[in-house]
């Protein structure tokens, strides 16, 4: 009798084992290796409902392009160029680099004064169609020793795909996925009150492209 009693029990709890299993979850996580010492460090759970890893390094890598490509700093100038022209397919490249000239008059290089600078602040990145996005950011000049100027917005249709394109370890370094831009026009969305000189309006860096 006994033995029949602990051979039920033992059933019993198979079968709520079997029930239960169900109930485990893995939570997955992220990890981040470092290259030169080798330490692991746990980064946190991913969530595919909260966002997608794709969409997030795609957005990164527009709002990368924008700030570099609309941002005016000289000390920061050949790291931009840099990053501009290896995320440009050859087209968009060439029309940057002939509006970064400086014998360009819009060229930031020939209209700013020494020192003079022009910070980016992305405000959205909107998916528009497949390898097509709208960013919308603003710009603001300030010049040596004077206060910033008016705040300009701007709305950047980026066309964009991911290519296996050869590079040295160094470009990889910059843009290790391969991003490239392949069109890009920008337009403004409101109207500039300052930033105007001689009655003459003072352009921004990048050059709008169809």
């Amino acid at each position: 009798m006994v033995a029949i009693i602990a051979a039920l029990i033992a059933l019993l709890e198979a079968v709520a084992l079997v029930f239960l299993l169900p109930l485990k979850t893995v939570e997955p996580y992220t990890l981040l290796v470092d290259r030169q010492t080798g330490n692991v460090e746990t980064l946190a759970p991913l969530d595919e409902s909260i966002i997608a890893p794709d969409a997030a390094l795609t957005r990164s890598m527009l709002v990368q392009y924008i700030t570099a490509r609309e941002s005016f700093m000289q000390d920061a100038l050949q790291q931009d160029y840099r990053k501009v022209t290896l995320m440009s397919d050859r087209t968009v490249s060439q029309q940057y680099q002939r509006a970064m000239d400086a014998g360009n008059p819009e060229s930031p290089l020939a209209y700013l004064p020494s020192r003079a600078m022009i910070t980016t602040n992305i405000k959205s990145v909107s998916t528009l169609d497949r390898n097509r996005a709208l960013v919308r950011f603003t710009t603001q000049r300030t010049d040596p020793g004077a206060v910033p100027q008016t705040t300009q917005h701007w709305a950047a249709v980026i066309g964009y795909q991911f290519v296996g394109a050869e590079m040295s370890e160094a470009d990889r370094y910059v843009n290790p996925l391969g991003f490239q831009v392949t069109s890009y026009r920008r337009d403004a969305e409101t109207l500039p009150e300052e930033g105007i000189v001689n009655g003459t309006q003072t352009p921004e860096i990048g050059n709008d492209t169809p």
